[in-house]
């Protein structure tokens, strides 16, 4: 799960102050954690966090649910661990450093706009050969056309070609790179069932009122029935059909 931090600006214009950043993650992690318990079987035991960071997204899970977590993130060197003690490698959603099989649920939540389109297709595979079978794939992918884009913080962000995004985020108030990409839950779903996932199920998603920037709630009442329709993020669970 990434969860990227804000800098010296948090709680200014756009940007979330501390304490919203951080019910944002405890509201993120809740939903994913429930989703997880609501659709494991009796007997799971392992869960892996894809796009881990520094593994508190991981710490939050083992909290929450009752499998034993580990991490990979392309960021992490060799082997590292987290906070509370769990273990994270090297790797990415196309390269598990794991054997076949090897988890009943894998969370991918805010990842996949950041792989690269090419590798969408090596991804999922890749996912689907390290679950086990009835295994899950739990996760949130942001809406990419929502009114203010959640990675730039920036008004109608994903709706520019790719070229212009770059030019355009040099308005954003946030402290990192461009790196994400357009997708939407449509391309996921329809990418994750050709290559043999069963949908489980697919929802529309958004923040509480205390997660969004006190600057703009206004907005967030006003646009809720909007929101409803054209939601922030979508979460989605798969299943990995049983063998």
């Amino acid at each position: 799960m990434t969860w990227k931090q804000t800098n010296g600006l948090a709680g200014v214009g756009l940007l979330q102050s501390q304490e919203e950043w951080t019910q944002r993650n405890n509201i993120l992690s809740s939903t994913i954690s429930q989703l997880i318990n609501d659709n494991i079987n009796a007997d799971v035991q392992n869960g892996l966090d894809v796009g881990c960071q520094a593994g508190d997204p991981a710490d939050m899970l083992a909290r929450q649910t009752s499998l034993t977590w580990q991490g990979v993130d392309p960021k992490i060197e060799g082997e590292a661990f987290s906070r509370n003690g769990i273990r994270l490698f090297h790797g990415a959603a196309d390269r598990i450093p794991f054997p076949d099989s090897s988890f009943d649920c894998v969370v991918l939540a805010n990842v996949y706009e950041h792989i690269f389109p090419e590798l969408y297709t090596a991804s999922l595979l890749e996912i689907k050969r390290v679950m086990k079978s009835g295994g899950i794939l739990v996760g949130q992918l942001p809406n990419p056309y929502f009114l203010i884009e959640s990675h730039s913080r920036l008004p109608i962000m994903g709706w520019l070609p790719y070229r212009l995004q770059k030019v355009y985020w040099r308005l954003t108030p946030v402290p990192w790179e461009h790196d994400f990409y357009v997708v939407t839950i449509k391309d996921l779903r329809s990418r994750a069932e050709s290559l043999g996932f069963n949908t489980v199920m697919v929802r529309n998603f958004n923040y509480p009122a205390e997660v969004i920037p006190q600057s703009l709630r206004w907005a967030a009442q006003l646009f809720a029935p909007v929101m409803k329709i054209m939601p922030w993020a979508w979460q989605f669970v798969f299943r990995k059909p049983a063998e």
